[in-house]
């Protein structure tokens, strides 16, 4: 499944959560590990656990 964080396409498995994203981001391109808060694409904090679903778009630091 493909989802944007930080508008950088991660691949990631189906079932994936934020925290997974985030992991999957930072190890592929090398950014320091971020353990949250993370952002939606509106702003709004979202938990680590936050299931992920193909296209969604998640931030490190608030998008606004």
């Amino acid at each position: 499944m493909i989802v944007y964080v930080n508008e950088t396409v991660v691949r990631i498995f189906t079932g994936a959560t934020a925290m997974d994203a985030v992991r999957r981001y930072c190890t592929d391109g090398g950014h320091p590990m971020c353990e949250g808060p993370f952002y939606d694409a509106w702003g709004n904090v979202i938990a680590a656990d936050s299931p992920m679903c193909d296209g969604r778009h998640i931030f490190t630091q608030s998008p606004r």
